[in-house]
């Protein structure tokens, strides 16, 4: 399942509308995949961890008493079966499916809306409960306080968080996590265990009747779970820093303020990244009591051949605990590459009295024409998971991805991975709009899916190259056809900093009628390419044709003039991966088995006719 929001604008001739609306899919949830090890990572901080003043390992669940409003009567379970996906009814990503605590096996609480009875999706039947710690906390005589838990969910419309008092419970201060319509750290997929600190000072500071209560709400959304663990209130270190909110395409200063351009893209064509090169920013928040002196954002940019470059922001003063400062920082300089290949990020927060914080590690793949802002690295769908639906019962939906365009070019192909759940004979159609206003430019022909294509990528081209303005915003868009059953949907990808949008074709998937345009909370794996007329049709173009497309590596190439030909086979880096020859004769076979799967460019040069067409090789 997906989040969407509505965006602020109106579709073609619709009147423009201002007021937000919360616009949940109504369909049953979707897996989809959190970012993975292979995109971002974190090695542990050198900070020592306070000593506890108060804790619980949530061992004994009579230590807490619990409340509910549910409908049906839904409740917080103790259990010390790390086993999550046994307790769930949809599958749950890899990563979330045991619980990692560290005091898991002697029992955790756990919410699960997932395993719900009956259908509790939108019908009046809301699941709200709370536990809160059964005897208060006295925390006389400690000023700067933070309540730091470990715990796991997978986001779906719900509202969860933890609530404090200082009064015995005759007032509360939020400290929400996820509403019905947005979530904050950790991302729709949680870390697991993700560990969640907050500065409870002004709440709970100096006061002897402290109360903790972790609130859940599925605002009657059939939601997955939330496992909680190993509470702990602790003192405020005296030095702390904290790096969260990483991009290196300038999201923080340019979207988010500026108004300008700053997506991270995973796939960034040269020409584009040379003329509009990385801008590493992040959010830097003081955790401590004292003031960080010389707070200061720093990245580390490994190239394709292991060459490393640091980056360095201005310093900055943060001030401490009970109101601590948090801050955007932005290194000084932009980073340009020089060579095609994967770039790594490594970001990272010093101040004076604080060596370093963690390091987040997140990486781009530079590439010849393919821009994309996904991480399916090996366009195997490895990097992708659930998907959005498309060609539906209630309508044809269009699905789109936000590119910025920073220097001319002609768009020749869109390409899109198609879910695994999708069914063979299903039309679609790949688009193209310019962002702002959402205005239609152009439309490929029909494309029908195949069996083959199910869980793979498709590439299908415009039916002439498209001019791309530089300075302009455009969405890369598929759209479905609708059918007497869900025929057909585009699998997902996890990247934060981008932009991506559905079309309201008839589902009722918020409450702005047809035709609007949505905002979703995650990309869909749609992708631009650029410079090479790209099919993987059977098709005659420039006086050859190539069959079947895919294969498991073994292509025919009609050569309808009978010329000598010399070809290239070149990947997505546009490295050559292969070179050939072709006889004066009207049919050859080029052996490409000993290639990964993937889609390659094979680049024709004959004396009198020259193709460039894509091959997906697929074992």
């Amino acid at each position: 399942m997906k989040r969407i929001l509505p965006l602020l604008i109106a579709v073609f001739t619709f009147s423009l509308v201002t007021a937000q609306q919360k616009a949940p899919l109504k369909e049953h949830k979707m897996e989809m995949k959190s970012k993975s090890s292979s995109v971002i990572s974190s090695n542990p901080s050198s900070s020592a961890q306070p000593a506890p003043i108060w804790s619980d390992d949530c061992s004994d669940p009579a230590t807490w008493t619990y409340t509910n409003t549910s409908l049906p009567p839904l409740d917080w379970n103790w259990t010390n079966n790390t086993d999550i996906q046994s307790q769930c009814v949809t599958n749950l990503p890899a990563s979330l499916q045991t619980f990692n605590s560290t005091s898991a096996s002697n029992g955790f609480m756990i919410i699960n809306s997932d395993a719900a009875p009956g259908n509790v999706d939108q019908n009046g039947t809301p699941i709200v409960c709370e536990f809160t710690n059964a005897q208060p906390i006295d925390l006389t005589g400690y000023s700067n306080v933070q309540l730091t838990f470990q715990h796991s969910f997978r986001w779906w419309n719900d509202t969860r968080g933890v609530r404090v008092s200082g009064d015995n419970g005759a007032t509360w201060t939020d400290f929400e996590i996820s509403n019905a319509t947005t979530y904050n750290t950790p991302n729709q997929d949680s870390d697991n265990p993700h560990i969640s600190t907050y500065n409870i000072s002004s709440v709970a500071g100096n006061q002897s009747q402290v109360l903790v209560q972790f609130y859940y709400d599925d605002n009657d959304y059939w939601g997955w779970y939330w496992s909680v663990d190993d509470v702990v209130i602790e003192e405020v270190p005296d030095n702390g820093l904290e790096c969260t909110d990483e991009t290196f395409g300038g999201w923080w200063v340019g979207y988010q303020t500026l108004g300008d351009i700053g997506i991270d893209y995973t796939l960034y064509p040269m020409a584009q990244a040379t003329a509009n090169p990385y801008r590493m920013e992040a959010v830097i928040s003081n955790t401590g009591v004292n003031t960080q002196n010389n707070v200061t954002l720093r990245v580390d940019v490994e190239d394709p051949s292991g060459s490393v470059s640091t980056y360095t922001s201005n310093s900055t003063n943060l001030v401490g605990a009970p109101n601590p400062q948090n801050d955007t920082a932005a290194t000084t300089a932009n980073f340009t590459p020089s060579n095609m290949g994967v770039y790594n990020f490594s970001f990272w927060a010093t101040s004076d009295s604080f060596p370093t914080t963690d390091t987040m590690t997140m990486s781009s793949l530079v590439t010849d024409s393919v821009y994309g802002v996904d991480y399916d690295w090996n366009n195997d769908g490895s990097g992708l998971g659930g998907g959005y639906y498309l060609g539906r019962t209630c309508g044809g939906q269009v699905l789109a991805n936000v590119f910025d365009i920073y220097e001319n070019t002609q768009l020749t192909s869109i390409s899109f991975h198609v879910s695994s759940s999708s069914v063979p004979g299903a039309k679609v159609y790949v688009q193209l709009y310019e962002q702002n206003g959402q205005i239609y430019l152009d439309e490929s022909d029909e494309y029908i899916i195949t069996a083959q294509d199910l869980g793979s990528w498709v590439t299908v081209p415009m039916l002439s190259p498209y001019a791309l303005m530089a300075g302009t915003s455009y969405m890369a868009a598929v759209k479905g056809v609708q059918h007497p059953t869900d025929t057909s949907l585009i699998s997902g990808s996890s990247n934060v900093n981008t932009s991506s949008y559905i079309q309201d074709n008839g589902c009722d998937i918020g409450s702005q009628g047809f035709g609007y345009w949505y905002t979703a909370s995650d990309p869909m794996a749609i992708r631009m390419n650029f410079g090479y007329v790209s099919s993987i049709n059977d098709e005659l173009k420039g006086g050859f044709n190539i069959y079947p497309n895919p294969s498991e590596g073994l292509f025919t190439i009609e050569n309808l003039n009978n010329e000598n030909v010399t070809y290239s086979v070149r990947n997505i880096l546009g490295q050559i991966a292969f070179q050939g020859n072709l006889a004066p004769i009207s049919k050859s076979t080029v052996d490409l088995s000993h290639l990964d799967s993937g889609v390659y460019t094979i680049e024709l040069d004959g004396k009198v006719n020259q193709q460039n067409q894509k091959l997906v090789i697929k074992k």
